[in-house]
């Protein structure tokens, strides 16, 4: 009887004690904020542009607001473009939370070598935010005769 009673109390000390461990961790864990908590989120501003109708030797540009919407650092880590026609430059690298900075893209239809015609081209940002490490930026232009 002493060797049963003494197993139920071990068995109910083990069992407080796993509660007690489990509870803990799951207290622990919900206060630490999880790693893309703290991240830095990119936002471009717009989100797309059309030049519109230009001339076959007129290069246009247009400036972007690149803003970071998190709560960490955002780095920009490249920017790069579809074509040899577009070019894309960033004026700041690394955002803290709230910063914007600028991202001018410019399309030259020179490039092409007198084609004309309706043209979409990319333009690619890549960043450490977590949940969208790259993002696209569609520019169209139409190239007249």
């Amino acid at each position: 009887m002493k060797d049963q009673t003494g197993r139920m109390l071990l068995t109910i000390i083990l069992i407080g004690l796993v509660s007690l461990i489990g509870g803990a961790a799951y207290g622990y864990a919900r206060s630490v904020p999880s790693p893309t908590a703290q991240a830095g989120r990119i936002k471009i501003t717009p989100a797309s542009w059309d030049f519109g109708e230009i001339p076959p030797t007129a290069k246009v540009s247009h400036t972007f607001t690149v803003t970071n919407v998190g709560q960490g650092p955002l780095d920009i880590t490249g920017v790069s473009t579809s074509c040899g026609c577009t070019t894309a430059e960033v004026d700041r690298t690394r955002l803290k939370p709230g910063e914007q900075t600028t991202l001018r893209v410019t399309f030259d239809p020179q490039a092409h070598g007198g084609s004309t015609g309706r043209f979409l081209r990319l333009v690619y940002v890549r960043s450490n935010d977590p949940e969208r490490p790259e993002v696209q930026i569609e520019i169209h232009v139409t190239v007249s005769r």
